[in-house]
């Protein structure tokens, strides 16, 4: 029989060859090192402390806010007058007259209502604006195409009808802004107002009225004319026009 050669070094196979069969490994007895246990203490100390100042600052806080909150009941809650609601209602009316103004009006008549020269008339101190609400109503209703006189300057534009663009309540508060703006300082257009205009005129919404001799005859406010007698020819049949619908 062939003998079997150790390919282990000499060394290391005696090695394995003396090793006890019984023996068990075991970890030795290393202690902990002293200033880890010294760092592990002052951590817990922090950790108490800083636990114990914030159930500290929990309580007064919460004595504080109950405090306040007993203070508060005994507080008599401030008083809204009617005058104080109406005077919010006013400005909130005003803002969004004034907004709707600038989407619809202003870029014809200006933001300061001063029109442009020889083009579109002025809203400020217009005799059309501070008359009695149902002739601006009117205006805005059914536009305006023909001459017209303001301030002593005579346009001939055409202004665009509203009728079916704005509703009574927007009317309303267009011609609120404008007639309190500026120089202005008429009383308030209201949507009742609005409405009762719309249904006397509803037979002719969609046509403008004919410059200022046809708003004269219709609500007495004075006009001038380049040419007197061609206007108020064509007033005349647009008068009579409207007598046959409204009858």
């Amino acid at each position: 029989m062939k003998k079997r050669n150790n390919k282990l070094t000499k060394d290391f196979g005696s090695a394995v060859r003396n090793v006890d069969d019984k023996f068990e490994p075991s970890e030795l007895q290393n202690p902990v090192p002293w200033p880890f246990i010294a760092i592990a203490v002052a951590l817990a100390i922090f950790g108490g402390f800083t636990l114990y100042l914030d159930a500290q600052a929990t309580d007064d806080g919460g004595d504080e806010q109950l405090a306040k909150t007993v203070a508060d009941k005994d507080t008599a809650p401030a008083k809204v007058t009617a005058a104080d609601m109406d005077e919010a209602d006013g400005d909130m009316t005003a803002a969004q007259g004034a907004a709707l103004f600038a989407t619809h009006c202003a870029t014809c008549h200006q933001t300061n209502g001063s029109g442009v020269r020889g083009a579109i008339p002025p809203l400020d101190e217009s005799r059309y604006v501070l008359a009695e609400a149902t002739a601006p109503i009117a205006i805005l209703l059914r536009g305006i195409s023909g001459p017209i006189e303001v301030k002593g300057n005579t346009y001939n534009g055409r202004m665009p009808s509203f009728y079916a663009t704005l509703d009574d309540k927007e009317i309303a508060l267009i011609l609120t802004h404008v007639r309190s703006s500026w120089s202005n300082a008429a009383e308030a257009v209201t949507a009742e107002q609005v409405a009762r205009t719309r249904q006397a005129f509803a037979g002719n919404l969609n046509q403008p009225w004919q410059g200022g001799f046809e708003l004269q005859s219709v609500f007495g406010i004075a006009s001038v004319s380049s040419d007197p007698i061609q206007a108020q020819t064509e007033v005349t049949a647009q008068h009579a026009e409207d007598q046959e619908v409204a009858q």
